[in-house]
């Protein structure tokens, strides 16, 4: 069957197709390297798979001695390994009466021409089919964008779907050897070619569909409180649009961070952010019906900027108000002294008023600005 890819962060989407085009390909009695496509063998030609590991295949060996070991590794030629190891080699070592891209403009011709019975509009299932399996895998790369005035975040990520279509299925010997092709989707109806399962983002921005490979979120963002040591936590719903088809989505057990494992962190892909990801309390997980995927995403604020610039001048200068404890209060200096420490505690507050988030909830650090103030005011006033 042919499995079918796609992404729905792009609005012109390509759909490979892998897999065995027809039982009757692969029911051969050995693991041909050509025959079973209809091809013939360039016996002398060097292939390059520097990507297989040595221990898996010798290196430097010539196409006929491959179809050998393909021969005798896999008797019997409809061995699912065969197929994969046959596609693997299967255009530098195959020679073909046609083009590739005749053989795909064929095939594109057959499934979905003007004489093909194609649908967009209908489910793919199978015979006697109750429900229609998607299969959905998530890639996070990197946070875009952040803005809690609006309550949205934009990430850059993949969403994968894989799904198997019976009507996109085709012998390779018919049409000229080519196994894959490539073919147009998305949810719109009139950019498509190919039926494309109703997946979309329920808690979308308008935004979502504006850059290429990001996603925008509306959130309710958590854990605000503690800014600037806050970790915000943000939801994106993915759901089915149409309830009334048949399709269950096979959830991934994990969420995939690139970028963020031992060998590489985020900071080498997306380098001086406020915010970055915390992948051991990010994950996503689905209902019981699978129609609804809440990925859940936790951002770390970093902390250093504000820590320098607002927390440590504010605790100074308050601890600089005891000073006027020191001068003797027939002294005219001592109100100067209390007066011009209440004002840089005022000044550094308008400074430094654009960094900080505007919300009706009590903010760890607006309790300690505005502490610093007060005591400065009674230091004053005394």
């Amino acid at each position: 069957m042919h499995m079918l890819r796609t992404s729905l962060l792009s609005a012109l989407l390509a759909i490979l197709l892998s897999g065995s085009a027809s039982a009757d390909i692969l029911a051969t009695d050995t693991c041909d390297l050509c025959i079973m496509f209809g091809g013939t063998l360039k016996e002398d030609t060097y292939p390059e798979y520097d990507h297989i590991p040595e221990e898996m295949l010798p290196k430097n060996l010539t196409c006929a001695e491959l179809a050998d070991i393909f021969s005798s590794a896999f008797p019997d030629g409809s061995d699912k390994m065969c197929y994969d190891a046959v596609i693997e080699f299967h255009y530098e070592c195959c020679e073909f009466e046609t083009s590739t891209n005749q053989c795909e403009q064929a095939v594109h011709s057959s499934l979905l021409g003007d004489d093909s019975d194609y649908s967009v509009d209908v489910v793919p299932l199978p015979l006697n089919g109750k429900q229609f399996n998607v299969g959905v895998g998530m890639e996070y790369f990197a946070l875009t964008s952040i803005d809690i005035v609006a309550g949205t975040a934009e990430i850059f990520m993949s969403i994968q779907m894989t799904w198997n279509d019976e009507r996109l299925r085709w012998d390779p010997n018919e049409f000229g050897g080519c196994f894959n092709t490539l073919f147009r989707a998305s949810l719109d109806l009139e950019l498509t070619n190919i039926w494309v399962p109703p997946f979309d983002l329920l808690n979308r921005d308008a935004s979502l569909d504006s850059r290429f490979g990001s996603v925008t979120a509306l959130c309710f963002f958590q854990g605000l409180e503690r800014f600037p040591f806050d970790k915000l936590r943000c939801q994106f719903l993915f759901f089915s649009t149409a309830s009334n088809i048949p399709i269950k989505y096979n959830i991934p057990r994990n969420l995939t961070f690139l970028g963020t494992g031992e060998d590489a962190s985020e900071d080498e892909i997306r380098r001086y952010q406020e915010f970055s990801i915390v992948p051991e309390k990010s994950g996503i997980e689905g209902n019981e019906d699978s129609s609804l995927l809440t990925c859940t995403f936790v951002f770390k604020r970093s902390s250093r900027f504000y820590v320098l610039k607002i927390i440590i001048p504010t605790i100074l200068f308050t601890f600089l108000t005891f000073g006027s404890f020191l001068l003797d209060q027939r002294v005219g200096e001592r109100l100067g002294f209390g007066v011009s420490i209440l004002l840089v505690i005022v000044a550094q507050a308008i400074l430094t008023s654009d960094t900080l988030p505007v919300t009706r909830e009590r903010l760890w650090i607006n309790v300690l600005t505005q502490g610093s103030q007060y005591f400065s005011i009674l230091v004053v006033v005394e």
